[in-house]
């Protein structure tokens, strides 16, 4: 308490403690061993040696603290940081598989959106609604994730100048989704293909960033048993990040692979969604397994790219067994030797 009377409010921590006591201001105590060891990860000294709470305020009692000493200007800053760390939180938790505790986050971020950007509603509130629309859809509730898409889609045609390209991509990947849940296959295909062309618009139609939208057109066109499309999908989804890989792992890309794909630089995506990768990997090899057999070159293509992966991401053993058997696979002589030359890289 002492910080934020200091810091905060330039005021006494006598001062500040005894308004806090009288009742004045809403607060909660918790002995929460989350909490407790949140304080000491921030290097906060205890409130007390004995007795092993934490004095909690809520988001109103700062709030009220910040107007009652004439600090109103901090309130909206103080407003958007909430909002902010409750964004954080749900797309921290959808990307852990949790839906259920990710949905009420995502609802209460926009909730304080639209209290934060009234009266009119803005373009800020697109990615909440994305957010929320997210989360139903990963519930399986289709009907309240398309009424979020249904207010996402108006601020953008509201809003047309300032809508990016990323915007629009991240809005029909969603809708892509969606439709392929309700089994709309065409409605599916016509979304993954804009969210496709918006990528490619903004990083190129060769960029990693790009190739979730080659993938999810595969997977609708294996829901409509067209092997051959979903197959010239996959092929797209290796080559960009065969190369991309190799460039990182190896330091260079191969002339077997130059021919293929224009290369980025980077790979703007963390260990965990590179992992993510690995298992869109994985499910292209058992398409390609089943479509043209376990022993096909395309298959080997998709142990290498995936070798590559873990290693990168520092999973060594998995690395080595995947690349293992893409040697055990290929008959390309070229293609032998990058594998060769990953294994090396990845024992390094």
């Amino acid at each position: 308490m002492s910080e934020v009377a200091q810091q905060l409010f330039q005021e006494s921590p006598i001062a500040f403690g005894k308004d806090l006591r009288a009742g004045r201001y809403a607060k909660v105590y918790s002995t929460a061993p989350e909490v407790l060891r949140a304080i000491t990860s921030l290097g906060l000294p205890p409130e007390s040696s004995t007795s092993g709470a934490v004095t909690l305020l809520p988001s109103e009692t700062v709030e009220a603290l910040l107007s009652d000493r004439r600090r109103a200007e901090l309130v909206q800053p103080f407003r958007l940081a909430l909002l902010k760390l409750a964004s954080q939180e749900a797309a921290r938790l959808m990307a852990s598989g949790e839906y259920e505790r990710a949905l009420p986050v995502a609802l209460d971020a926009v909730k304080q959106g639209q209290v934060l950007f009234r009266p009119a509603p803005a373009l800020q509130l697109f990615p909440l609604y994305l957010l929320a629309a997210q989360a139903n859809l990963g519930l399986k509730r289709a009907k309240q994730c398309e009424d979020f898409l249904g207010l996402a889609s108006w601020l953008a045609l509201k809003e047309p100048a300032a809508t990016t390209n990323v915007m629009h991509s991240q809005l029909s990947r969603l809708f892509g989704q969606l439709y392929a849940l309700q089994g709309k296959h065409e409605d599916a295909l016509q979304a993954f293909a804009e969210d496709v062309h918006f990528c490619a618009l903004e990083y190129g139609p060769e960029d990693v960033r790009t190739s979730l939208g080659y993938y999810n057109l595969s997977k609708v066109f294996q829901a409509m048993a067209d092997t051959d499309k979903c197959l010239a999908c996959t092929d797209q989804v290796v080559q960009i990040w065969t190369a991309a890989l190799c460039r990182l792992v190896l330091g260079e890309v191969p002339l077997v692979l130059q021919k293929t794909v224009k290369v980025n630089d980077d790979i703007p995506l963390g260990r965990m969604q590179l992992l993510e990768v690995v298992d869109m990997l994985q499910d292209i090899s058992a398409i390609r397994s089943e479509a043209l057999g376990s022993r096909h070159e395309s298959v080997a293509d998709t142990y290498l790219t995936s070798g590559l992966a873990l290693a990168h991401v520092g999973d060594t053993k998995r690395g080595e067994e995947m690349l293992q058997k893409a040697m055990d696979t290929y008959s390309d002589t070229e293609k032998l030797l990058v594998t060769q030359q990953a294994i090396e890289a990845a024992k390094a």
